[in-house]
């Protein structure tokens, strides 16, 4: 009961002073540039409430979680992690950023008395304690798309402008922050539903396209943004660098490594080994974790995932039929594994998903890996 009274008395000391004095903020959408952690890695967006007569200056931030959460990783997996909204004053919220080391801009929005009531309004609502939780969903109910659907819901001025096409994808645009083994984890559990051309209104789910988009906005004859300030310089720059260690780590020159072993046995032997094995069984688990994965999510971006066609723990059974010394099964099941291998060359031919350069290299490791089994002629 005493968490619960806070709650409101909160509410109440950040709303209603404002109101009593009829004093209205200047609100400001804030954009943050990309942090080293996984999570932050796509930057943040918030909104600001100054008032300048009496100084309060509060930040309306939709990115908050809790990592003491009972059960978090798993709920975040599952796509049942609750987010929520939370007000910090400007200056904590500065702190932060300037204590990671991340760039802070600013563009103050250009409303009309009725648009900013109607944004605190619906801010003051969405922080009432039932309604501050929502269920995070990385491309669809994020911070930024949360901003995005008050911001524009104040004026139909832009109706045109988002719906056009982004001549993009979602995929294209997440790819553009990652690289590495994180670009081929993410790009392993992320499905097809990625690859479609998006409009712009759905770009906005990123922390960059609703600043630049909004800068393009109309509020009616008026430009949407009246000025934009850079708070805190982004001094990250980017490092290409690391030459061949670099190279040699990333995971296509890994695992061309892989695929030149296998080349090399397939025509040394022609036939399976302990190695090919052991190359199989671990894609096969990769693929049972990433079936589970996929069957337990709420996660709609995770569904309708080709991957599996090469990502498959059914191949385990060649596997098993190779150490049971049952050749003529093997040689069939290896048939139909080279099968789904060529399904998957139609998905990626027709741009049904995308094919990440390092799923392409296991593709022809597996390939060579199930010929060799097909044209082995030892055993029965």
């Amino acid at each position: 009961m005493k968490r619960y009274l806070l709650k409101w008395l909160l509410i109440f000391v950040v709303f209603i002073p404002g109101r009593a004095l009829g004093e209205r903020p200047e609100i400001s959408l804030i954009t943050c540039s990309s942090g080293n952690e996984l999570y932050s890695i796509f930057g943040h967006s918030a909104l600001r409430a100054w008032y300048p007569e009496s100084g309060k200056d509060l930040v309306f931030n939709f990115g908050l979680f809790d990592f003491n959460t009972p059960n978090f990783y798993s709920k975040f997996v599952k796509g049942q992690l609750k987010y929520l909204l939370g007000i910090q004053t400007m200056s904590d919220f500065m702190e932060q950023y300037k204590w990671e080391n991340r760039g802070v801009k600013e563009q103050k929005l250009n409303l009309t008395d009725e648009q900013n009531d109607k944004i605190m309004e619906r801010l003051e609502y969405l922080y009432r304690p039932e309604n501050r939780y929502y269920l995070y969903s990385f491309l669809y109910k994020n911070c930024t798309s949360e901003l995005r659907d008050i911001i524009y819901s104040v004026t139909d001025s832009n109706r045109e402008l988002v719906l056009q096409s982004a001549q993009v994808t979602d995929r294209e645009l997440i790819n553009g922050y990652i690289d590495g083994w994180t670009k081929f984890g993410i790009n392993l559990i992320l499905g097809s539903t990625l690859d479609r051309e998006i409009d712009l209104w759905q770009s906005m789910f990123l922390p960059e396209n609703l600043y630049s988009l909004l800068a393009r906005s109309q509020n009616g004859t008026e430009p949407f943004v009246t000025k934009e300030v850079e708070l805190i310089s982004d001094s990250q720059s980017s490092n290409s660098g690391g030459g061949f260690l670099n190279f040699i780590s990333t995971p296509v020159s890994i695992l061309l490594l892989l695929l030149i072993a296998v080349v090399l046995l397939f025509f040394k032997k022609g036939c399976s080994g302990w190695a090919d094995n052991l190359y199989v069984t671990l894609i096969s688990i990769l693929g049972a974790v990433l079936t589970v994965i996929i069957l337990i999510t709420e996660h709609r971006e995770l569904y309708s995932n080709y991957n599996l066609l090469w990502c498959n723990p059914l191949y385990i059974l060649v596997v098993i039929a190779s150490l049971g010394g049952w050749k003529k099964t093997e040689r069939l099941l290896s048939a139909i594994s080279l099968v789904f291998l060529a399904i998957l060359q139609i998905v990626w031919a027709q741009k049904i998903q995308y094919a990440e350069p390092g799923f392409v290299v296991i593709v022809i490791t597996l390939a060579f890996t199930f010929l060799g089994r097909v044209i082995c002629k030892r055993g029965r």
